[in-house]
């Protein structure tokens, strides 16, 4: 698994020591409304996994996001082509702590380069809810534009469309 380093941050691989931060993230109702709301505790253990495992099955995955002063856990974020899912995925999730500061469009740059240059990728897609603002202000950011709505396990997403460099889809 590549380490990625960022101006403020490093991206990295998985440790049993990132479980305690990234449980109770998942525990807390406010930071999971967005993504089909809390899950306990083992199965945070089992989304944890699925994400190390993802990087085993096809090289690329979920990066744990560190703050490069500090060494805090401050989320994570990546790359994904789950087998329920659409295509190509791109997603973050940024621990409240560390929110407002920018680190999910600087991570998100590192992970659109990756995947681009490393994954050969020339478009993917975010799925936002439409009452999470900053993470549709992020996939703007990042060059995203809202192509569609879908429904997946009953929850509304719009579809952001990523397209790499000037490639056409």
């Amino acid at each position: 698994m590549q380490t990625i380093a960022t101006e403020r941050l490093i991206l990295r691989r998985w440790r049993e020591g990132d479980f305690e931060a990234f449980a109770r993230f998942w525990a807390d109702p406010v930071t999971t409304a967005f993504v089909g709301g809390p899950i306990q505790r083992e199965d945070a253990w089992r989304r944890m996994l699925s994400f190390i495992g993802h990087w085993h099955l096809r090289d690329f995955g979920f990066f744990v996001v560190e703050d490069g002063k500090t060494g805090e856990m401050a989320g994570y974020c990546g790359a994904q082509l789950p087998l329920d899912k659409l295509e190509p995925e791109l997603g973050w999730g940024i621990y409240p702590e560390f929110q407002g500061r920018g680190y999910a469009t600087e991570a998100m740059h590192a992970v659109l380069d990756f995947a681009a240059s490393k994954l050969g990728w020339r478009t993917a897609i975010s799925l936002i809810t439409d009452d999470n603002l900053a993470s549709q202000a992020v996939a703007r950011k990042l060059g995203g534009a809202l192509e569609r709505h879908v429904d997946i396990s009953g929850m509304r997403y719009g579809v952001y469309r990523h397209v790499f460099g000037d490639s056409p889809i």
